[in-house]
């Protein structure tokens, strides 16, 4: 018997999926654009486009991605029509996705693959199968087009003070412990302002501050379904403009579980622009910050340790019955 006999066994369909991969990947990069592959906790989006302008900047402006690669897709195909019906899990996800969501499918033999408005199609339909019509072929202009679904493609390179006053104007209420997606950044950054923190701990600490440094007195520090509603809408905007280096699909599992997640990820170099850009302005608006450093500083970030002797008792005796085992 050969050695290798039991090893596992690489499945021929692990190929086929990689040529879809591939393919993408080469007409994404035709079309001038940018192409990032999921590479952990793929749970439905093979990865996203990124539109870059006629200079060369990256802008934001996303898409995401789910490649079926094989003829087996192909089998439900008549008259200039291929129908596919995803799974349930991805149809909810897809459907609730906070950028536009296509579904590639390519046929290797052929190297024909084609493109359908996922998103689109199952918002009208959640339970109905895509269709996908065999003359929308994926190609350089195509990946333009798919760009095109959440409107026109932005034509101006990265605007860091209109998105800091977009940043502001997005709350969760007016009283007096609201909170803006600027107030979650910009308290969430942490490792000397290279990386953010999110999670509901952040949340709940913003309006404790306010509630005791600005000494409000509604009281209201208690929070809803609006306030849920505001998170998951952050979270989208920092995917939607390119500020984070975010394992998305994984959150996204939280949110499936009726968790709202958290994350430290890093910025991208547009994130590291925009926390630039609001150094600047707290320059000049406060010349001489005395104690304080300045507004784009690191927030500390730790795990707490409460059950931290139970828990140690365990991993240590766990050690031991791993090295015993190793003996053995």
């Amino acid at each position: 018997m050969s050695r290798y006999s039991d090893s596992p066994k690489v499945p021929g369909s692990k190929f086929t999926e990689r040529k879809g991969v591939r393919k993408v990947d080469e007409i994404t990069e035709e079309s001038g654009c940018l192409w990032r592959e999921t590479q952990m906790h793929d749970v439905g989006i093979d990865g996203q486009i990124e539109y870059v302008d006629a200079e060369g900047r990256a802008t934001g402006r996303l898409a995401a991605v789910q490649i079926k690669s094989g003829s087996s897709y192909f089998s439900k195909r008549a008259d200039g029509i291929v129908r596919f019906k995803p799974e349930a899990k991805h149809r909810n996800y897809w459907a609730s996705f906070p950028i536009p969501v296509v579904i590639v499918l390519y046929h290797p033999d052929e190297d024909l693959a084609i493109w359908g408005d996922a998103r689109h199609q199952l918002r009208a339909d959640l339970d109905a199968e895509l269709r996908v019509s065999e003359s929308q072929r994926l190609d350089a202009g195509a990946v333009l087009e798919i760009l095109s679904l959440d409107g026109e493609l932005p034509v101006l390179g990265f605007d860091p003070t209109g998105l800091l006053r977009e940043m502001l104007d997005q709350t969760n209420g007016m009283h007096g412990t609201s909170q803006s997606f600027f107030d979650l950044f910009f308290h969430g950054l942490t490792d000397v302002g290279n990386c953010l923190y999110f999670g509901m701990d952040l949340f709940g600490e913003i309006m404790r501050e306010k509630d005791i440094y600005l000494e409000h007195q509604d009281r209201l520090l208690s929070w809803g379904a609006e306030d849920y509603e505001f998170l998951d809408r952050y979270v989208s905007f920092l995917l939607a403009h390119d500020l984070v280096r975010l394992d998305f699909d994984n959150l996204r599992r939280s949110a499936d579980d009726g968790m709202v997640g958290m994350f430290i990820a890093p910025l991208t170099p547009k994130g590291r622009d925009l926390v630039r850009a609001a150094s600047e302005l707290d320059r000049e608006f406060s010349p001489s910050t005395g104690g304080y450093r300045s507004l784009a500083q690191e927030r500390m970030v730790r795990i707490l340790f409460r059950d931290s002797g139970e828990r140690l008792l365990h991993i240590e005796k766990f050690k031991g019955a791993f090295r015993r085992r190793l003996k053995s």
